[in-house]
C-alpha cells in the first residue's frame, strides 16, 4: 500500500512539473525587431537573422519578413545575441543581452550597405583542399558567401511551406517546365525528350536522402539489374556537418576559355583515394560565385566512384540559384544526369566475348522556372484533353468507345462523332488508350499514345485503329494494298485454343484458256496457329468466295465465306471436329 501510494505523489509530482513547465513555455520569452538600413532606415526584407545562444551557436534562423521584421520565441532564459546576414553583404552581430523568464525584448538591427567583392582574392598555385576552413583563409571567405545563398534558398523553402500553411499572402508561386531527356552518351546529343509546365508553392528541386544516409550509404543506391537511384547534393546536404566533415574545399578557377568574372570553390571528398571503398558514390563539383557581387550563381557536381569508369564523364548535374527582388532565393534551374547501363556480347573473329557493362544512355531530368508570380496570380493548373477516335480500317467514327489515362481515374466516353472531352486533368506524364469491343473483334492490342500535359493546356490527342497497310505490316510482315482483304481468328480444339494448326483460305481463280474457254484453277494462302491459336491470313482477293479451312491430323473443319470487301478483315473463329 505504501509503495502505491508513493508510486501516486511521484507521478502527481512529475506531472505538476510538466505542467508547470508548459505553463512556462506557454509564458515564454520573445526576441523581436526589425533590420533597416543603416544609410535610409530602409527595411531590409529577406535578411538572414539567427539568434545566438551564449556559445554563439545559431539556435534559431528565419528570413526576415517583408517589412525587414523578424520574432523568436526564445527557448530558454539566458545570454543571446541576434546575428543579420544578407548575401553580398557584411555580417551584422548586435551586443549581448539576457532574456529572462517571460520577457519580450526588442532588437533593432542596421546594417552597413557595404557591399563584398571577392575581385582581390587571387587563385595561387597553393590549392589544398581543406575541411571547414578557418576565418581569414580565401576559402572561408568563399565558403561564407556561397553558405549564405544556400542559407537563404533552404529558409526560403521553409517559409513557403509555412506560408502555405497558414496561407499568407506574402507566399508566391512558381511556375515551370519540367523536362526528361535521353542523350547520347559519347556526344550528349538528345534522343528522346518530353517537357510540360506546371505551376505550384514548391521550390524544391528535387528530394534528396538524408546526409546521414548519404554519408553512410553514398550518393547512388541499386545496381544494373534492380535498377539504380542517384541522389543529387542539395542546399540541406551541402549545410549539413556530414557533408562538411567529409568533404574538403579548395579556390577553383574557371578553365580557359570559360568567364573569368566567376571565382570557384571547389568541394570533393576528403581524402579521396582512401574513401574509394567498392559501392559507395560520392560526390565532388564547383560552387561558382560571382566575383563582383559576391552572389552563388550555380553549382556543377560529378559523381565519384562509379562502377564503370565511362559513367564518370557525363553523371553529375547542374543547379542555377537566384535571388527574389525581396531578399529571398530559390533555385532557378537544374538538372540531373543518370547513366543507364546495359549488359552487352560483343563479337571477335565471329564469335561471341564474354559479357560486358556499358552506358546505353544518358537519362537527364530537370526543369526550369519560368517566372515567380504572387500567389492570387495563379492560372488554371489543369489540363483539359480533347480529341476524336477513328477506325482507320473503315474510315468512320467509332461511337461508345472508353478513353482513359492509364493508371488514372481520368477517362471518357467518345460521342457519336468519335469526340471526347477529359477535364481537369493535372500536369504530367500520361499514357492515353482506349477501350472498344471492336479491338475484341480483330484481335487487336489497343492504341496506346504517351503524352506530356502542361498546366492549363487545351490539348488534343487523337486516337486510331491500324489502317489495313498498318496491320498488314505488323501481322503480316509487309504491307498490303487496300484493294485485297484479311481473315483472322482463333481455332480452338473443343475449348482450348489450338496451336499449330494448318489454316487455309481457298478460293478458285479464272483465267482464259482460249477466245470461247475459261480455266478453273484452286488457289490457297495458308499459314500457322501461333500458341495462343490465332492466325491471320493476309492478302486474300476481294469479290470471291473463300473457304477457311484447319486441319490438324484427323481433326478439321471448313467454313465457306461469303466474298470480302476491298481493305476488309473479317474474324472468322473454328472449331477443329474429329472424324
Amino acid at each position: 500500500m505504501r509503495t502505491s501510494f508513493a508510486h501516486g505523489i511521484r507521478t502527481a509530482l512529475a506531472l505538476a512539473s510538466v505542467l508547470l513547465h508548459a505553463v512556462r513555455v506557454a509564458e515564454g520569452q520573445t526576441v523581436g525587431g526589425r533590420v533597416v538600413a543603416k544609410t535610409d532606415g530602409a527595411p531590409v526584407p529577406g535578411a538572414i537573422v539567427a539568434l545566438l545562444d551564449s556559445a554563439g551557436h545559431g539556435v534559431i534562423t528565419r528570413l526576415a519578413e517583408d517589412a525587414g521584421t523578424f520574432s523568436f520565441v526564445v527557448p530558454a532564459p539566458g545570454r543571446y545575441a541576434v546575428r543579420v546576414e544578407r548575401v553580398g553583404f557584411r555580417s551584422t552581430t548586435s551586443p549581448w543581452f539576457l532574456v529572462r523568464q517571460g520577457e519580450t525584448i526588442t532588437i533593432p538591427m542596421a546594417i552597413a550597405s557595404e557591399s563584398l567583392t571577392l575581385r582581390a582574392i587571387v587563385v595561387n598555385a597553393d590549392r589544398r583542399c581543406l575541411v571547414r576552413p578557418r576565418e581569414g583563409a580565401a576559402t572561408a571567405e568563399l565558403w561564407n558567401e556561397a553558405r549564405k545563398a544556400l542559407s537563404a534558398t533552404q529558409l526560403t523553402q521553409i517559409a513557403q511551406a509555412a506560408a502555405k500553411a497558414r496561407r499568407d499572402p506574402h507566399r508566391f508561386v512558381v511556375r515551370w517546365r519540367s523536362t526528361t531527356r535521353d542523350l547520347d552518351p559519347t556526344s550528349l546529343a538528345v534522343l528522346h525528350n518530353e517537357q510540360f509546365e506546371n505551376e505550384g508553392e514548391t521550390v524544391k528541386p528535387f528530394a534528396s536522402a538524408d546526409p546521414e544516409q548519404l554519408a553512410r550509404d553514398g550518393y547512388m543506391t541499386g545496381d544494373i539489374d534492380t535498377g539504380s537511384t542517384y541522389f543529387a547534393p542539395d542546399a540541406d546536404i551541402l549545410l549539413s556537418d556530414q557533408f562538411l566533415d567529409s568533404h574538403c574545399f579548395r579556390l577553383q578557377w574557371p578553365d580557359s576559355g570559360r568567364r573569368d568574372d566567376l571565382i570557384g570553390l571547389a568541394f570533393e571528398p576528403a581524402n579521396l583515394t582512401t574513401q574509394r571503398r567498392p559501392g559507395r558514390v560520392d560526390v565532388r563539383g564547383v560552387l561558382w560565385l560571382d566575383r563582383a557581387s559576391a552572389e552563388l550563381r550555380y553549382m556543377q557536381y560529378q559523381y565519384v566512384n562509379l562502377a564503370v569508369e565511362e559513367m564518370s564523364r557525363y553523371a553529375g548535374g547542374l543547379l542555377e540559384f537566384r535571388p527574389l527582388p525581396d531578399g529571398r532565393w530559390i533555385v532557378w534551374r537544374w538538372y540531373i544526369r543518370m547513366p543507364a547501363l546495359v549488359r552487352r556480347r560483343g563479337m571477335l573473329n565471329s564469335q561471341l566475348t564474354d559479357w560486358h557493362t556499358e552506358v546505353a544512355k544518358i537519362r537527364e531530368d530537370g526543369a526550369e522556372v519560368l517566372s515567380v508570380m504572387p500567389a492570387g496570380t495563379r492560372r488554371p493548373a489543369r489540363a483539359t484533353l480533347r480529341g476524336t477516335v477513328i477506325d482507320s480500317l473503315s474510315g468512320a467514327a467509332m461511337a461508345g468507345v472508353r478513353v482513359f489515362l492509364s493508371g488514372t481515374s481520368f477517362a471518357a466516353v467518345t460521342q457519336m462523332d468519335g469526340s471526347y472531352v477529359i477535364d481537369s486533368v493535372p500536369a504530367g506524364r500520361y499514357t492515353a488508350s482506349i477501350v472498344a469491343s471492336r479491338l475484341d473483334t480483330l484481335l487487336l492490342e489497343p492504341p496506346v499514345r504517351a503524352l506530356t500535359v502542361s498546366a492549363g493546356e487545351n490539348k488534343r490527342v487523337d486516337l486510331a485503329l491500324p489502317s489495313l497497310r498498318t496491320l498488314s505490316s505488323r501481322v503480316c510482315r509487309q504491307p498490303m494494298p487496300d484493294s485485297l482483304s484479311m481473315i483472322l481468328g482463333v481455332v480452338r480444339d473443343s475449348t482450348t485454343a489450338a496451336s499449330d494448326v494448318q489454316v487455309r483460305a481457298e478460293w478458285t481463280e479464272y483465267s482464259k484458256a482460249s477466245t470461247d474457254r475459261l480455266r478453273a484453277q484452286q488457289t490457297w494462302n495458308e499459314t500457322t496457329t501461333t500458341k495462343g491459336g490465332r492466325y491471320s491470313l493476309c492478302g486474300l482477293p476481294a469479290g470471291r468466295t473463300i473457304t477457311v479451312r484447319a486441319v490438324r491430323g484427323r481433326a478439321s473443319v471448313a467454313s465457306p465465306q461469303r466474298p470480302v470487301a476491298p481493305g476488309e478483315v473479317r474474324r472468322v473463329d473454328l472449331m477443329l471436329r474429329n472424324p
